[in-house]
């Protein structure tokens, strides 16, 4: 059958059509909401600043990184959160105790957060909060924290341990009077990347979306900036972080109706801020809001399907809202992981033996390796395993002590590679 000249350029318009959108998500007057955004959905899910405190990693069984919600609106107060060094729980304490003022640093959404900032990236024990013990297999806290709530009062705050899956935490009044105890298992919540804490309600909000639900966070966050006159200070800014799982390359001096993808593979990050807060500015000789008319914004979701980011319009605090126009590439065939959903080394150290705990989004073989510090193969095996949560035990008891690193792999995926360490 023939198909008429003009239909088919009607066909192939509404086919580009359908592939790209306008879309409009709102911080709120005054920057009052953050916003969940998921490509291709039809509602994105916005929420109050207050709807929770901390956040705790729940996406393997050895990631440890706890975040604080820094968002905060024009007219409200931010969370702060210091350290205080050389301080325990059962100290009285007072503000003039307050040490450094602990941020998140926006780079990953595993060690990334304001109470893992102290950690030495080094030392693969060290977690900032706590510090991995490998005779009791679990992380010990080794710091106490104040936190400044929203309604201007202090906690004292600690993180006593992450035994198994499972966090202990405790805070209280600066005096320590009334104190709570809590715990939360990571394993409860198979289903999130982070599990977040409220401390007006004393106990978890499970209305945020979960792994997957969500691409792009619409949000305030506080960053470094020049202050002209040759130091950064930290400053609350509204603009885009990129949720788990999540890569984004920015490109900038072309044309965003034609430029495609292609030629762009190797620019992905998993950094959460490369969309970040400039991707406007404020123009003082106009008054106005302007976006750069040469940018985009190449976002591979976690998934592996890519989506092209062009931000058109953004109304300042008088609404908050933002329009941009979605593009969908596609999955794109790029070499990456995206076939694990999580890998985890237990324990780490070792003595006899330790074991992969990895989930598979489908079956296929895993080919392992254990590469000694001058980047020898001291170990290596095929495992066929099917889709889902599966674990594979390496002995190690033929090694000497040191470190190591695992490196494992898919048929047509990236290695992933972790230090393993092989105790005395």
């Amino acid at each position: 059958m023939r198909i008429p000249l003009l239909l088919f350029g009607l066909i192939a318009v509404a086919s580009s059509l359908s592939a790209q959108q306008f879309r409009e998500v709102t911080c709120g007057p005054n920057y009052t909401l953050s916003t969940y955004f998921k490509f291709g959905n039809q509602e994105s899910i916005s929420l109050e600043h207050n709807a929770w405190d901390i956040a705790f990693t729940a996406q393997g069984l050895q990631d440890a990184g706890i975040f604080l919600n820094e968002a905060a609106g024009l007219e409200g107060t931010e969370l702060e959160l210091f350290l205080i060094p050389g301080a325990e729980f059962s100290d009285n304490i007072d503000l003039t105790q307050l040490g450094e003022r602990l941020l998140n640093d926006e780079t990953n959404w595993t060690s990334g957060g304001a109470f893992n900032q102290m950690r030495d990236p080094g030392n693969p024990l060290d977690y900032g909060w706590g510090q991995y013990n490998p005779a009791t297999q679990s992380v010990e806290g080794q710091a106490l924290f104040v936190l400044k709530l929203r309604n201007e009062t202090f906690k004292k705050l600690e993180i006593i341990s992450l035994d198994g899956t499972t966090y202990h935490f405790r805070y209280a009044n600066l005096n320590g009077s009334d104190e709570q105890s809590h715990t939360l298992n990571k394993a409860d919540f198979p289903d999130n990347d982070l599990v977040y804490w409220s401390f007006s309600s004393n106990a978890v909000v499970d209305f945020i979306p979960k792994a997957g639900e969500w691409d792009l966070l619409f949000t305030r966050y506080s960053t470094p900036l020049d202050d002209n006159e040759g130091s950064t200070l930290n400053y609350l800014l509204t603009g885009t972080l990129s949720g788990p799982g999540v890569e984004v390359a920015q490109v900038d001096g072309i044309d965003p109706a034609t430029i495609t993808f292609e030629g762009y593979e190797d620019s992905l990050s998993t950094d959460l801020d490369i969309i970040g807060h400039d991707w406007k500015n404020f123009d003082l000789g106009t008054f106005s809001w302007a976006l750069p008319a040469d940018r985009v914004y190449f976002v591979k979701a976690a998934n592996g399907k890519v989506w092209k980011l062009f931000f058109v319009d953004f109304e300042g605090s008088s609404t908050g809202n933002i329009v941009f126009q979605e593009t969908n590439m596609g999955v794109v065939n790029t070499v990456d992981h995206t076939l694990f959903k999580d890998l985890s080394v237990f324990p780490n150290p070792a003595r006899e033996s330790a074991t992969v705990a990895l989930t598979l989004k489908q079956a296929a073989p895993v080919q392992l390796n254990v590469f000694n510090a001058t980047g020898q193969s001291v170990w290596s095996a095929v495992s066929e395993e099917p889709a889902g949560f599966q674990t594979v035990s390496i002995p190690v008891s033929h090694l000497p002590a040191g470190t190591y690193w695992l490196q494992v792999q898919t048929p047509g995926t990236a290695p992933i590679s972790q230090p393993l360490i092989v105790a005395p």
